[in-house]
């Protein structure tokens, strides 16, 4: 699980400093939610997530960034519920990816 829970950390302190960029007006959103989604896809690494686990991690990743930015900058009650959300589900996604890939080593240690 220790694993699991650092992949977590880098990828919140990866969206919390995205939203903290995007909340400023002038900064160029593009490279910034770029970022954030090579971080998010890079996150997965270590487990046997191929490219539809890795994307749908990346994608939450900058949806959260984005959400995140306009939930700190109080635009109401739907990007907070929204940002949770999305936070919840990357979390089931990330334990899935982690989880999975210690059940197949566990099986393939078993058989041998």
């Amino acid at each position: 699980m220790p694993a699991f829970l650092l992949r977590l950390l880098l990828l919140l302190a990866v969206e919390a400093g995205a939203a903290a960029l995007l909340r400023d007006p002038g900064t160029p959103w593009i490279p910034v939610l770029l970022a954030v989604f090579v971080a998010g896809s890079a996150v997965p690494h270590g487990t046997e997530a191929e490219f539809a686990g890795r994307f749908l991690v990346a994608l939450t990743a900058v949806g959260a960034a984005r959400l995140g930015a306009t939930a700190w900058e109080g635009r109401g009650l739907p990007a907070v519920a929204g940002l949770g959300v999305l936070l919840v589900f990357q979390t089931a996604v990330l334990m899935r990816l982690s989880l999975r890939g210690r059940r197949r080593r566990g099986r393939r240690a078993g058989r041998g």
